[in-house]
């Protein structure tokens, strides 16, 4: 359809209104550039353009990816069970508002009025951990100033395509090898454990000789004039990148961690079998054992507000497992081999140095 409409020549900009529960990060790659040849003739070939068409990047580029944030029910969305789905994708309304607001390049805060002061500082403070490029507008009845959110050629595809706690992963991993002391690389190399523990000079990264804690990563990511939000002059941390190059007990990672502190959707399986009354009485039940474990997490190890990586459990070397949490949402799932298990789909390839 845009390309129909680009095709008339009427105009110049098109402002698009996803769905509530679309995901930006879907929506992006259509715009971008496909030089592979296809088979026209092949069902199965996975391409979105119609041969002797033009591609939707060639007569139209993506501007700005906006996402509008309801202050009035951020904190209930924040702790909320409920879940969505939208296509294939089966996800939490936690996790969706999150992953919008992380790909987002403009972030609108809206209903402002419905909101104390203390609660906006705090929404707004969130939405910087979440995604510190992204600029934050206030508003009220979505109000804007239409120059702030048009035309303001902020969205880069490589930007948006590599998230800022993996760039943060690779920093501290290169400070990790670049702090090593000689007498603790041959005690490693002898022993498998470091002679002594180390902070860096600024001391943000701490190395315990078994793993590295990589202190305030947000910060790091965004401008020399970037505010210090209220939770950072509060306790100190904004953010913190953990490894290590040992795996998870496959037992005490659920029983002392995952199970005390978060809590899982019903599987989709056993929500299809469920009428709509049961469904409720899951939910709430879900609900209710979530908010106690959020009033439990906050007293052991304050606001966890989100949390994403890879994992290496014990017992499967081999595979990646994926680690995302949102909220009182947690989930941790088997994702694909280990780069190093399947050299041969990557070695010889143009990505190979950078992998």
């Amino acid at each position: 359809q845009i390309i129909s409409l680009t095709e008339k020549k009427l105009f110049n900009y098109m402002l698009i209104e996803a769905s509530g529960v679309s995901e930006p990060s879907q929506i992006a790659p259509l715009f971008d550039l496909c030089d592979d040849e296809h088979d026209p003739d092949d069902p199965d070939a996975d391409h979105e353009h119609i041969e002797g068409k033009p591609q939707l990047g060639e007569v139209a580029r993506l501007d700005t990816c906006i996402t509008v944030v309801d202050s009035a029910e951020f904190y209930n969305n924040l702790a909320s069970m409920k879940t969505y789905e939208q296509g294939e994708t089966v996800g939490t309304i936690a996790e969706l508002m999150m992953e919008q607001v992380e790909f987002s390049n403009v972030v609108v805060v809206n209903k402002g009025d419905l909101v104390s002061e203390e609660q906006k500082a705090d929404i707004i403070g969130k939405i910087v951990l979440l995604n510190p490029r992204a600029k934050v507008i206030e508003s009220v009845q979505s109000k804007v100033n239409v120059m702030e959110i048009l035309n303001t050629r902020m969205f880069k595809a490589e930007d948006n395509k590599v998230e800022f706690w993996m760039k943060a992963s690779k920093d501290a991993a290169e400070l990790v090898e670049a702090d090593a002391l000689e007498c603790c690389i041959t005690s490693v190399a002898k022993d498998g454990k470091k002679c002594c523990k180390s902070k860096s000079k600024d001391g943000k990264l701490i190395n315990s000789g078994l793993s590295q804690v990589q202190l305030d990563v947000a910060a790091g990511t965004n401008t020399k004039d970037r505010k210090i939000t209220r939770h950072e002059a509060r306790f100190g941390i904004t953010s913190f990148i953990y490894q290590a190059r040992r795996p998870f007990h496959p037992g005490r990672l659920p029983d002392l961690f995952l199970e005390p502190y978060f809590s899982e959707v019903v599987e989709e399986d056993e929500e299809d079998k469920m009428s709509e009354e049961e469904k409720l009485v899951v939910l709430q039940k879900l609900q209710e054992d979530a908010a106690a474990k959020q009033v439990k997490r906050t007293e052991a190890m304050g606001q966890l507000l989100r949390s994403k990586g890879f994992l290496w459990i014990a017992t499967s070397h081999d595979i990646i497992g994926g680690w995302q949490q949102a909220g009182n949402v947690m989930s941790v799932q088997a994702e694909s081999p280990w780069m190093c298990e399947t050299r041969e789909m990557w070695e010889d390839t143009p990505s190979a140095e950078q992998i």
